[in-house]
């Protein structure tokens, strides 16, 4: 069983957990998540099952999408509702207008430092594990994008926002860093991820559906639908899941999808996807090469 379950996580689950779930119902070993939602997030979380956990790479998931409910006045070791208080504020009189030129503050190109209560880590440790140890080690900033910050609701010390950002970005710490730029702190009491890349809510099925095994398994071609690709006959086919090598022989250069050097593509023996391959050379120089040339250099064969 090959392809993607995209799981609305619930609360209080961690991601590893939501993925042996999954592994126990659809009986395989093979299975991993795209992209980590903290426990007491909920919302997209995109399984890959069987031959789809070679493809994650490949997966459009360059950013994501939020919902927050961050809370002012008070702030917490973990920036989010599971933490121990540390700061207390009076939060005063926040106005929209207020909340807004705030936001426009994080727009665009950002820097932003991990938290410590992470999975990132350090010698080996993870940096939560390290946290509960009361222990705080320098964390390098990231560079994250934030393409859009919405207010969606405004109500005395909670403020409700969508998000629109990089991955690799921390909600918690965006709300964290929003707090304290109104002067009060705070921290995120709700979560709620409502796109990973070409995955949607929509397209989430809830744990209780998974136990029950009504599973929707997006097959991995349509999951890579923003891959080109191109095909090649049966013997090519062999030859690639034996490791070798595309060369310019190998492709009918003049019934072919344009592609770029350095684009990914997606290679096909009829329907069965064989491979995913990287484009050294731009097909419009094709007709300039010697047969023997390696036009595409093969990234995952999907044995």
């Amino acid at each position: 069983m090959d392809g993607i379950v995209v799981l609305d996580k619930p609360k209080g689950m961690t991601s590893l957990r939501a993925v042996s779930k999954v592994k126990t119902v659809l009986k395989t070993r093979r299975a991993g998540h795209t992209g980590t939602l903290d426990p007491f997030a909920t919302g997209v979380l995109p399984i890959c099952v069987g031959k789809a956990t070679k493809v994650i790479p490949f997966l459009d998931e360059d950013f994501k999408e939020y919902e927050a409910l961050l809370r002012l006045g008070i702030t917490t070791d973990t920036m989010d509702a599971t933490g121990r208080v540390v700061i207390e504020k009076n939060v005063g009189a926040i106005t929209r207008e207020l909340v807004i030129d705030v936001f426009s503050k994080f727009k665009g190109k950002i820097t932003q430092i991990p938290p410590m209560f992470s999975a990132l880590k350090k010698d080996g440790v993870r940096l939560y594990k390290l946290a509960r140890e009361g222990k705080s080690i320098e964390r390098p900033p990231r560079t994250i994008i934030i393409k859009d910050l919405e207010l969606i609701e405004l109500n005395s010390t909670f403020i409700k926002f969508f998000v629109n950002c990089s991955r690799g970005t921390y909600i918690r710490v965006l709300g964290s860093d929003i707090g304290d730029e109104l002067g009060c702190g705070g921290h995120l009491v709700d979560l709620r991820r409502i796109r990973s890349g070409r995955f949607k809510l929509e397209d989430t099925v809830s744990l209780e559906n998974v136990k029950k095994g009504d599973i929707r398994l997006i097959p991995i071609s349509e999951a890579l639908s923003h891959i080109k690709d191109i095909n090649v006959g049966k013997g090519i086919a062999m030859q690639i899941k034996m490791g070798m090598q595309i060369r310019k022989s190998y492709i009918d250069s003049g019934n072919i999808t344009r592609f770029e050097a350095g684009d990914k593509l997606k290679i096909y023996e009829n329907s069965d996807l064989v491979s995913v391959g990287e484009a050294l050379v731009s097909s419009a120089d094709l007709d300039k090469l010697d047969d023997k040339t390696v036009v595409l250099r093969l990234l995952r064969v999907l044995n």
